[in-house]
């Protein structure tokens, strides 16, 4: 029993090894030497009694066993990242460190502000902001709230709706002058359409419900959408944006909506956390003045 921390340290290096599927990475990850990770995992097979791994001079495989240590160490390092979590959500007071995940227009738009707001009335909060469209597993990372675009939250997860949002069509009034205001979508085949590459095809629902896809083109494409704004505001073309993201806009008269008797993507922003945060100080207080915040009459999409 007295070596099993031992054998344990022994299984988590294994588990990055097996991750990385290389000796230089893994050692490298976790600020040892190689020839030390090296004579690690070889006691923990010769302990075993079987092979984990199979090197040749290029690679590194995993064997069945192998596999099965893999499998259940990502399930031991879930837990314990899990437990750090709950315990540093623990305290009564509303301060430490906050991580969150959230869309970069949302950010741009909101949350800068959002954090902003919240550490002048908490001023011992801090914040990790993870800036971005990658969609993170709450239940195996160190994010204790995520802001999500959706209409289907993760059922497994506390959600919280802020605002419905939905996208609108709309140009400078420069460009529109130029080029002429379609009335129905299908005229946009002859507008220079600015977009991201992967997302050309914008969808529109009249008043009968009747779905109308449009292929846009265009001689920009873009895969950033603040980019793809100041193109607009420049009077380079249509675009097809969340309304939150826009309305500044729209209300200054920078941008025109067109359009508008033709519904597009409707969806809503959430925050989402894991149910067993539920009862953290911190994050209650975070969550409360969020939605408070967007109670304060400040619906992006009017």
């Amino acid at each position: 029993m007295h070596k099993m921390h031992k054998r344990f340290e022994r299984y988590a290096l294994f588990g990055e090894v097996a991750k990385q599927l290389s000796f230089s990475k893994a050692a490298e990850n976790l600020g040892i030497s190689r020839s030390y990770l090296s004579s690690q995992i070889h006691q923990l097979e010769q302990e075993l009694e079987t092979s984990l791994l199979i090197r040749s001079t290029r690679s590194v495989r995993l064997t069945a066993a192998g596999e099965k240590i893999l499998t259940k160490m990502q399930g031991i390092n879930e837990s314990i990242l899990q437990l750090e979590k709950e315990l540093d959500h623990t305290k009564s007071t509303v301060g430490g460190l906050l991580r969150i995940t959230a869309p970069t227009i949302f950010s741009h738009r909101y949350l800068i502000e959002i954090c902003h707001q919240f550490q002048q009335q908490y001023p011992d909060i801090e914040f990790d902001l993870d800036i971005g469209y990658t969609r993170e597993d709450l239940t195996k990372s160190n994010f204790d709230l995520a802001i999500r675009a959706t209409n289907t939250p993760p059922e497994n997860m506390i959600a919280k709706k802020l605002i419905p949002y939905q996208h609108v069509c709309c140009a400078s009034p420069d460009y529109l002058a130029t080029h002429g205001i379609p009335t129905h979508p299908q005229q946009l085949t002859q507008h220079n359409c600015l977009s991201d590459p992967n997302l050309r095809h914008w969808q529109f629902t009249n008043t009968s419900n009747q779905m109308i896809e449009v292929a846009t083109d265009g001689n920009m494409l873009i895969n950033d959408n603040l980019l793809i704004l100041d193109a607009a505001l420049k009077g380079k073309g249509v675009i097809k944006m969340p309304c939150y993201l826009v309305q500044p806009a729209l209300d200054n008269g920078q941008l025109q909506q067109i359009l508008s008797d033709y519904q597009m993507t409707q969806s809503s922003i959430y925050l989402i956390y894991p149910p067993q945060l539920r009862r953290s100080t911190k994050l209650s207080a975070f969550v409360d003045f969020v939605q408070q915040w967007f109670g304060d009459d400040k619906l992006c999409c009017r």
